[in-house]
């Protein structure tokens, strides 16, 4: 069994038994490790890791936008959505500039809102799991409301 092959089985053995937060913390792993290795193919001229990370990273947002309870999540949810639309936007700047440094960034913010949701995951008596995250996630939005991009392309 290769180290890969053991990481994927352990990663499904994990997710199989996790609550949606440790999902979401599960997610943001990985949208990190996509994120550190765009960043690394950026350094190294390395077009088809860097594209193929920055994909991958696009729909692992994606998926994290369509756990977004919407309807119930208020403007906690809203402050999450705006922090996922902001990503997207910096994942894109750093494709074209071709600028390790705004993804390196971006794995610090996504490192600080996946130690909010730890620390919910962790906090049995929350009464607003998404709450401890949002006011992450609010220091690092904008305050207008930006149009998430639905698809990612990727060339040299």
């Amino acid at each position: 069994m290769t180290n890969q092959t053991a990481s994927l089985v352990y990663r499904r053995a994990s997710t199989q038994h996790a609550s949606v937060v440790g999902l979401v913390i599960a997610l943001h792993d990985t949208l990190i490790g996509n994120l550190q290795r765009a960043a690394r193919a950026i350094e190294q001229n390395d077009i088809q890791t860097r594209c193929d990370e920055l994909t991958h990273g696009f729909k692992v947002l994606t998926q994290l936008d369509a756990m977004l309870d919407m309807k119930n999540g208020g403007q906690t949810a809203v402050k999450i959505r705006r922090f996922y639309n902001h990503l997207r936007q910096q994942m894109l700047s750093a494709q074209f500039k071709l600028d390790p440094a705004i993804l390196y960034a971006q794995v610090r913010a996504v490192l600080d809102v996946r130690e909010a949701w730890q620390q919910v995951d962790s906090s049995a008596s929350a009464s607003n799991p998404a709450a401890a995250a949002a006011s992450s996630i609010a220091a690092m939005t904008t305050a207008s409301e930006v149009e998430p991009q639905t698809s990612f392309s990727c060339s040299g």
